[in-house]
């Protein structure tokens, strides 16, 4: 008995440490999203400071070497400072300035006019530079404070969830060694995990006894028997318990199951396509669609929405929400050398536990939802990856039902056609097509869209189709 206290309690306080751990972690990622963000200091123009910059460079520099620099600058300080802090003015706010509007006093009073006027907008040109240079540094800071912020809320939110376990009652779990003991299978540790809005997830370590061996899917169906839910085994577990000791997860199974359907175009014959695509299953019982749109066509737009949709993926799989996905994403193309390519950002995130759909559009096309012949639209206005700083992202939440179907496009499908009511015209045709297909779904669309030009497309194309039924 007490050897069973002292391993609860050495659990319980590595728990704990871990916990405390991660909360030190979160705190750091903060302070230094903290500092990072109290050394911003984007200026949009020119300020007096840096004109009076420029003002020494000019007085000790060009004026230093002229015969009447003693004049100007000390029997009359004052005027040449007054002439040449407007000539810097009007240099600052025009980018430049010319002879001809140059003041008819300061003409008269300084003999090297044109060389002053070279320099001044010489000296105008570096500042803006130094100023455009700047700014571009407080933008990536400003970006990577974001990613500091971003990874302390992660890491924060990891750790008040990781040992948050679910509640089996003493009876049920007596159930459950009884259950599994009548059929030798001899059980060391079990942990249930609840999942929120997908279920519990079972973990136990187990052997059988008795010379004989049994399949994880009979077990499932005993455990489902005293737990009273639908259970499982994990898609990377063994098939069958054995006769020595080993881990095995169970899940509790989803009550939706889809089908996809996928139809693409390249603008160009025999070029890579601008558009890439992903359907990711990921542990927690969810269907993700992943949509990216990069500018333009050919290798360089595929190269860079590939990259986005494996960006996606890597955070998606490592537990990151779609937010944080989409967040983090773009703060690494803000940081790019060359911004002159953008990626939009689709995602359709599927709960197969309760049915429920979330979209996450980043300059993303319109999105349709079919049900019983009737089409509702999903639209965003967002900009493209990468355009901004602050990822400009909008989330929408639908409920789906038994035989829904979820449409995805790329804005070339859209773009096809010639109506001013581009969106209006794709419903009208997804409301027509009668398959429960969503391979034919795809293709019904793509080819609405290639019929509108001759099957010559104006741009790449590609259309994802979600059909979602109850099991």
């Amino acid at each position: 008995m007490r050897i069973g206290n002292d391993i609860g309690y050495l659990t319980e306080e590595l728990h704990n440490t871990a916990r405390q751990r991660l909360t030190e972690l979160s705190a750091s990622f903060g302070k230094l999203a903290k500092s990072f963000s109290q050394l911003r200091s984007v200026k949009k123009e020119l300020d007096g400071e840096d004109l009076n910059r420029v003002f020494e460079e000019l007085s000790s520099g060009l004026c230093l070497g002229c015969e009447k620099c003693n004049i100007c600058w000390s029997q009359r300080f004052d005027e040449s400072y007054n002439r040449t802090r407007e000539l810097l003015k009007q240099a600052a706010q025009k980018g430049e300035v010319t002879l001809e509007e140059v003041s008819k006093d300061f003409l008269e009073h300084c003999i090297r006019t044109t060389d002053f006027i070279r320099e001044v907008n010489r000296s105008i040109s570096v500042a803006k530079l130094k100023l455009a240079w700047n700014n571009r540094l407080e933008e990536s800071r400003e970006v990577v404070a974001g990613q500091f912020d971003e990874m302390s809320r992660i890491v924060e939110e990891f750790s008040d969830k990781l040992y948050d376990s679910g509640k089996i009652v003493d009876m049920q779990k007596r159930k459950v060694y009884s259950m599994l003991r009548s059929h030798r299978i001899r059980v060391k540790r079990l942990l249930v995990l609840e999942r929120e809005n997908r279920g519990i997830q079972l973990h136990m370590r187990a052997k059988c006894t008795g010379g004989r061996c049994i399949t994880t899917k009979e077990a499932a169906i005993l455990l489902s028997i005293v737990l009273e839910c639908r259970l499982v085994p994990r898609e990377d577990a063994k098939n069958v318990i054995g006769k020595d000791y080993a881990d095995y997860v169970f899940c509790e199974d989803a009550n939706f199951q889809v089908l996809t359907g996928v139809a693409r175009a390249s603008k160009t014959r025999g070029e890579l396509s601008g558009d890439n695509f992903s359907f990711l299953y990921p542990e927690s019982g969810d269907l993700i669609m992943m949509l990216s749109d990069g500018m333009g066509t050919g290798r360089k737009a595929c190269e860079e929405s590939e990259r986005v949709i494996e960006l996606l993926e890597q955070f998606l799989e490592a537990g990151f929400r779609e937010e944080s996905a989409v967040k983090m994403i773009n703060s690494v193309l803000v940081l790019r050398p060359d911004q002159t390519i953008f990626s939009t950002m689709d995602l359709c995130v599927v709960n197969l536990c309760t049915g429920t759909c979330e979209f996450v559009k980043v300059g993303a096309a319109t999105t349709f939802i079919k049900r019983d012949g009737i089409v509702e639209m999903v639209s965003s206005s967002t900009l493209p990856a990468g355009m901004i700083r602050r990822a400009d992202y909008e989330i929408k939440c639908k409920k789906l039902y038994d035989g829904d179907f979820v449409i995805m496009v790329s804005d070339g499908v859209l773009e096809s056609a010639k109506q001013e009511e581009k969106e209006e015209y794709f419903k009208k045709v997804i409301e027509q097509i009668k398959s429960v297909s969503p391979q034919e779904i795809a293709n019904a669309v793509l080819t609405a869209a290639l019929e509108l030009h001759e099957y010559q497309p104006i741009d790449d194309m590609t259309v994802l189709v979600c059909g979602i039924w109850k099991k």
